[in-house]
């Protein structure tokens, strides 16, 4: 008779829930306490801070778990079980908030920085039960003590806002040292690629000024990208699109460059483009290594230059018609200009003559 309940009992000591650790802390002299609590531990993690409830079936625990066999380091997880019975409509608002909260910016941060911001959500989650605790003794909440609930669910809402913006600018921290460690990689690839043109440069005409091209625009690209971190712009970087990502589009950055200034070479020396090229030999290679670092500072630049050389170009995007009909109008008006103005500006000498 006694073998079902013990059967249970073992399955609750192997994979214990919070509700479980709350109905064994409630027990008088808590027996089986110590051993839930081991095997929680053992599934869920290490337990850091703990509060539980003593008016009310309530616990919230923050415990520091293991990311996974093939990651380094912990991730930092909050356990909350509370009655929703003893709660209110504004309490539960917050504590999915601060769960949303807490889950993304989990996979997004890690270290210390994903430490402090789950401490923070636990902080507040904690001062919440702890109200509820206090205005859950087994009577009718009174209009005080319902102003008081009200009172600290919007403090908790606002400091769950704080946190969510300080999570936002540290993952954004994040995603920028992972795009700016891609834009040293990229230049890693550009100057394999520039190794490897210039081996091939020899056997090829134009081989030696592609790869002066292929250099300087990776190089104008690097550079863009710290002219706008010193002067403290906004560089566009996802936090949401995984950290493989973020490292892959900063070397596209950097190889991009490169490919741009070899490109708007071509163009230029084959008469695609209609640019003045000097007509000193040792100035050629200056020019084509400015305009390479300019295809690789703007991007932008570089591709409507690109586009305007494909046929009906001019058409689709609406620019050269425009500049097209401004000479149309000058000319126009130039001849007007001077067919009034001569008549009178003749006829004074002529009648001064006669």
């Amino acid at each position: 008779m006694e073998d079902p309940p013990r059967n249970k009992a073992t399955k609750i000591v192997d994979t214990p829930s919070v509700h479980d650790l709350i109905v064994a802390h409630q027990e008088p002299e808590r027996p089986n306490f110590a051993r839930l609590r081991a095997a929680f531990e053992k599934n869920q993690g290490r337990i850091l801070e703990e509060y539980y409830a003593l008016n009310f079936p309530a616990a919230l625990l923050l415990v520091a778990q293991k990311r996974g066999r093939w990651s380094r380091g912990v991730v930092y997880k909050t356990r909350l079980f509370y009655d929703p019975s003893r709660s209110t409509p504004e309490f539960d608002a917050v504590f999915r908030s601060a769960r949303r909260v807490e889950r993304k910016y989990a996979v997004l941060l890690r270290g210390r920085v994903q430490e402090i911001l789950t401490q923070g959500i636990y902080t507040t989650g904690a001062h919440l039960l702890a109200v509820l605790d206090a205005m859950s003794a087994g009577r009718d909440r009174t209009a005080v003590e319902a102003k008081r609930i009200l009172g600290a669910a919007g403090a908790a809402k606002k400091e769950t806002k704080q946190i969510e913006r300080y999570a936002y600018v540290a993952a954004m921290k994040s995603a920028l040292i992972r795009y700016l460690s891609g834009i040293f990689l990229g230049a890693l690839v550009v100057v394999a690629g520039v190794y490897s043109a210039s081996a091939l440069s020899l056997r090829l005409e134009n081989g030696a000024p592609v790869v002066v091209c292929l250099a300087c625009g990776g190089l104008g690209a690097m550079v863009s990208v710290m002219v706008r971190i010193t002067n403290r712009r906004k560089v566009q970087v996802g936090i949401d699109q995984g950290r493989f990502v973020t490292v892959l589009s900063g070397a596209f950055r950097s190889i991009i460059g490169a490919v741009f200034g070899a490109v708007l070479f071509v163009l230029v020396a084959g008469g695609l483009l209609p640019i003045a090229m000097p007509g000193a030999a040792e100035k050629i290679w200056l020019f084509f290594a400015g305009l390479s670092f300019l295809a690789g500072f703007s991007e932008r630049w570089a591709q409507d230059t690109i586009i305007r050389t494909l046929p009906g170009a001019s058409d689709a995007t609406g620019v050269l018609p425009v500049d097209t009909e401004r000479p149309q109008v000058e000319s126009a008006a130039k001849p007007r200009l001077p067919a009034a103005a001569k008549p009178q500006l003749d006829a004074g000498p002529g009648m001064d003559d006669s």
